[in-house]
C-alpha cells in the first residue's frame, strides 16, 4: 500500500483534475459534462494526490496546456480536444519517465 501523503497534496490534485474536468465541459459547450468530468476529476485528483503524485499531475497540466495552445491556434474544437488529450498523454508517458529518474535513490 502506497503511503499516504498531507492533505495539501490532496487538495493540489483535486484541484488540478477537477478543473480540468470543468473546462472539458466548458469547451463541449455542456453543463451536465461539466458536473461529470468535474466529479470524475475530484476523485480521480485526490487519489493521485493521495499517492503523491504532485509532480506527475503539474506535467499532465503543462502538457495539455500546450496542446490546447497548438490545438486552438487551428481554430477547428474538434482538433483542439484531440490536441488537448494528446499533449496530457505525452506529457503523462514523460512524467512517469521522470518520476522513476527523480526516485531513483
Amino acid at each position: 500500500m502506497p503511503k499516504s501523503h498531507g492533505k495539501n497534496e490532496i487538495y493540489l490534485g483535486m484541484t488540478l483534475m477537477g478543473t480540468t474536468g470543468l473546462a472539458m465541459g466548458w469547451v463541449m459547450h455542456s453543463p451536465l459534462l461539466m458536473a461529470i468530468a468535474g466529479a470524475l476529476g475530484l476523485v480521480v485528483g485526490g487519489f493521485v494526490g493521495w499517492i503523491g503524485g504532485r509532480r506527475y499531475m503539474l506535467i499532465i497540466c503543462l502538457g495539455v496546456l500546450i496542446g490546447t495552445f497548438f490545438g486552438y491556434r487551428t481554430g477547428d474544437q474538434d482538433i483542439l480536444i484531440i490536441a488537448a488529450g494528446s499533449g496530457g498523454a505525452i506529457a503523462g508517458f514523460m512524467g512517469a519517465q521522470l518520476e522513476q529518474f527523480f526516485n531513483r535513490h
